[in-house]
């Protein structure tokens, strides 16, 4: 499997509807990267929205942050988590707020926020990623896979098979079904939003294999432990939700192990405090 070219992303994108970045992550970004960035306006923009800052709360205060002490409004938050782990947090309520439709995707949402913040804790076990960029991948990796459940009425079915096939990506079903997939969608998305290029670059390529590969770009290193603390996150919660594993997982595995230089009794290590921290969230 090849990694698609711009262009080759442009058209895997055309004619789906692909939601605008929104109003209050713009400025939230604007003013994060200003040389007179001001922690008040950042909690203000936050405070703009209710429902916004509630969420930014609830997940600010969850295990997988691990604050020394709970933290009572968004002004208080900032100089604990830091503007740019509040801009994640906002963008991911966004992405929520922003993919509509006549599917309900309480599920998907689910999961993708537990894999988001499962992915960020475990940037205290495993160096090269902060956990910003963590949380933020593990949440938006898939987010292409809602915006196709909106879009075909048969993705549902695409799904089955593409976590069944063990002779094709996941990428490949998709394409081969609905002209598209999941990955370029994402990748789209997130480079629209304004989010880093690692994080865009790592959702294009994360059910591309040859990122493992010996002589696979060094670049590319921050992409692969992205990818991989997404795919262990995403491997622990479908065995705590589901107690499945799916293809893709099967065949990612000993790349994501290899990578992050994981033995089977550190696995199950793993694994036991992943579904601990889960039980809280």
């Amino acid at each position: 499997m090849s990694t698609p070219a711009p262009a080759d992303v442009e058209r895997l994108v055309k004619g789906i509807g692909i939601p605008p970045r929104p109003e209050v992550l713009t400025r939230l970004q604007k003013e994060i990267e200003s040389p007179n960035m001001s922690l008040s306006v950042v909690g203000q923009i936050i405070n703009s929205d209710v429902a916004l800052a509630a969420a930014v709360m609830k997940v600010a205060n969850s295990p997988a942050f691990g604050l020394s002490r709970k933290v009572s409004t968004v002004q208080q938050a900032i100089p604990v988590l830091g503007s740019r782990v509040l801009a994640s947090l906002v963008a991911g309520f966004a992405l929520r707020s922003s993919i509509t439709g006549p599917v309900r995707l309480d599920r998907f949402w689910d999961s993708s926020i537990r894999v988001a913040q499962l992915s960020a804790r475990l940037t205290k076990e495993f160096r090269g990623v902060p956990a910003d960029h963590a949380y933020t991948f593990g949440l938006f990796h898939d987010c292409g896979i809602a915006v196709l459940m909106q879009r075909f009425p048969d993705y549902r079915d695409t799904l089955q098979v593409a976590n069944s096939d063990d002779s094709r990506s996941f990428t490949e079903v998709e394409e081969a079904r609905h002209a598209t997939h999941h990955a370029a969608i994402g990748c789209f998305l997130t480079r629209n939003w304004g989010l880093a290029e690692d994080i865009s670059r790592a959702t294009l390529v994360h059910h591309d294999l040859s990122i493992f590969a010996p002589d696979a770009e060094t670049d590319d290193a921050r992409c692969r432990t992205l990818i991989s603390l997404a795919a262990l996150s995403d491997c622990f919660v479908g065995s705590f939700m589901r107690m499945s594993e799916d293809a893709s997982w099967l065949r990612i595995r000993p790349h994501v192990l290899q990578h992050l230089n994981i033995g089977e009794s550190e696995f199950h290590d793993l694994r036991e405090m992943a579904f601990e921290l889960m039980e809280n969230i």
